[in-house]
């Protein structure tokens, strides 16, 4: 029992250990997994508040931005507080290098975008409508022109001393397993970290991780390598550590409905209680109708980030049916009356 605590206690000050990516030190190393419609800025902000060392943006299309340069369409969804947020980095999709060099230069130029942290390449989404454009996974099967959207992207953020972190897979499928070497080939055209999920695309997010994929490339590559599926605890995160021996840890779904689950594992504090789980939904809720400005559409957008505060509670599911069906911030607010 003692060893374990041993065990637990150094697993921790390992993860509560500064990392360095190029020239940015992030001051832990948890992360918080990007996930399209849900880690947008409100929720971002409050992961920062329970310690998570590094998020990122929701995906934004490269093309998408050069079409709208000032960014009157796609703010909302690159949207950063540097005020709130530790270290965060903005994550482009797209298929032309062209388009990053031209969207990393209206982000960078920004008064506040320009603010970031870094910026993220995503080549990990398994999504049909970004595979279809030759972004996301797509990129994997495709590591020449893979270089060439970093080189270019990495050649403008150099200019604004902005490192480039990309964000893969373990391959397109069972048979065509790459990631070691596709991140040794991201390092050599100019990436400073690589996040690998341990699926593949084909998986999307079924069967479990194969952290095997991890270890093999964090051999293959200088840069820090944050290990991403499947991590839900300390326990799982101590697993991947000594199995892969990756810097980092970037945790996605165990983290929706769970913005505590970063101070947990950094320092084995207790799950909020009634009132704090409460006083999280509703500072979540009211940043969201602040940001998108109407309560009804707030609400409607927010209802399954808000059901899902409730894994584990009792009578979860008929809170969560109630929640499916309001429309206003009262109606939320006398639901969650209804919390044990």
């Amino acid at each position: 029992m003692k060893k374990d605590h041993f065990d637990s206690e150094k697993m921790r000050k390992i993860i509560q250990s500064p990392l360095q990516i190029g020239n940015v030190i992030v001051k832990n190393r948890l992360a918080l997994a990007p996930l399209a419609g849900t880690t947008e800025v409100v929720f971002r902000s409050i992961c920062n508040q329970f310690n998570v060392g590094l998020t990122t943006t929701e995906l934004v299309s490269a093309r998408g931005i050069c079409y709208d340069p000032k960014l009157i369409r796609n703010y909302c969804y690159l949207e950063i507080d540097p005020t709130k947020e530790d270290q965060v980095s903005i994550q482009l999709f797209g298929h032309d290098p062209a388009d990053f060099t031209k969207a990393a230069q209206i982000i960078l130029q920004h008064p506040v975008l320009g603010k970031c942290s870094m910026l993220d390449i995503n080549m990990g989404c398994p999504m049909k409508k970004i595979v279809k454009q030759g972004a996301g996974s797509a990129l994997l099967t495709n590591p020449i022109l893979a270089q060439r959207i970093v080189n270019s992207t990495a050649e403008v953020a150099a200019r604004y001393n902005k490192p480039v972190s990309v964000k893969i897979r373990s391959g397109w499928d069972r048979e065509s397993i790459n990631a070691p070497e596709f991140a040794k080939l991201m390092q050599e055209a100019g990436s400073a970290m690589i996040t690998i999920h341990a699926r593949t695309r084909e998986q999307i997010y079924s069967g479990s991780a194969d952290w095997n994929v991890i270890k093999q490339t964090v051999e293959q590559v200088s840069v820090p390598v944050y290990g991403n599926g499947d991590l839900t605890d300390l326990d799982s995160i101590s697993k991947m550590y000594d199995q892969t021996g990756c810097a980092g840890f970037a945790i996605g779904r165990a983290a929706l409905g769970n913005p505590w689950i970063f101070r947990e594992i950094l320092n084995n504090s207790c799950r909020p209680d009634r009132v704090d789980l409460v006083e999280v939904i509703v500072k979540h809720l009211d940043g969201m109708i602040v940001k998108i400005g109407d309560e009804s559409v707030a609400i409607k957008k927010m209802r399954p980030q808000l059901a899902s505060y409730l894994k584990g509670k009792r009578n979860a599911a008929k809170i969560r049916n109630l929640i499916m069906k309001a429309n206003s911030k009262q109606e939320i607010l006398e639901i969650l009356n209804l919390i044990q």
